[in-house]
């Protein structure tokens, strides 16, 4: 009796993982003092009609649950911080994520910061079959942009050149359309005049300046 009552609630460390399949359930062994569990199942966040995928990890801390002390029966329950595996802050005010490879995903509440790092190397990708939406007053881009598809804007468009186009400046390949004028440096491409206008089969000279 003795006996059972102290297999109730143990605390161990995952001995290890099979990750399971379709067909078959993610089980874990735990390692409680000289003992080892068979293998049982362990907690998810959900399991029902929402899913999550985030097993445990060998050495990471572990609490058995066992009805009536029968460690054929237990169920696992997962993540508890220890000094081996200490918490990634002990900032209040943030709930972290951090990742094997080192990527975080960080979510300060007292600055109503969201931030996510990944490793050198590290992509994103977002997959939305309908649209995606960015709300914001200012989006900031810091590397290079590519659009495979048409390019729409609305609010108007300005800008300087530093980049890798013609003379760091802009470089389109293809046909470019306006339904209005194109300025450049003061000079009206549809209305611009010219000075030193001959008759006959004589050259004009340059375009002037100033737009009609």
């Amino acid at each position: 009796m003795q006996r059972l009552l102290h297999n109730m609630i143990r605390v161990g460390s995952i001995h290890s993982v099979d990750h399971g399949g379709t067909d078959k359930p993610a089980l874990v062994r735990v390692t409680l003092g000289e003992l080892v569990t068979d293998w049982r199942p362990y907690h998810e966040a959900r399991a029902g009609g929402t899913t999550t995928w985030n097993p445990p990890t060998v050495g990471e801390q572990a609490t058995v649950l066992s009805p009536s002390g029968d460690l054929g029966a237990a169920v696992v329950i997962v993540g508890l911080n220890s000094t081996g595996k200490p918490a990634p802050s002990s900032d209040p005010n943030k709930t972290i994520t951090k990742y094997p490879d080192g990527a975080v995903i960080e979510y300060d509440h007292a600055a109503h910061a969201l931030v996510a790092t990944l490793p050198g190397g590290g992509t994103a990708k977002l997959v939305a079959p309908g649209s995606v939406t960015i709300d914001s007053p200012q989006v900031t881009m810091t590397g290079h942009c590519l659009v495979k598809g048409s390019l729409t804007y609305q609010g108007g468009m300005r800008g300087s050149g530093t980049a890798e186009g013609a003379n760091g400046a802009a470089e389109i390949q293809g046909t470019l359309r306006t339904t209005q004028d194109v300025i450049a440096s003061g000079v009206s491409l549809r209305y611009h005049p010219h000075g030193g206008v001959q008759t006959g089969s004589g050259n004009s000279g340059g375009p002037i300046g100033g737009a009609a």
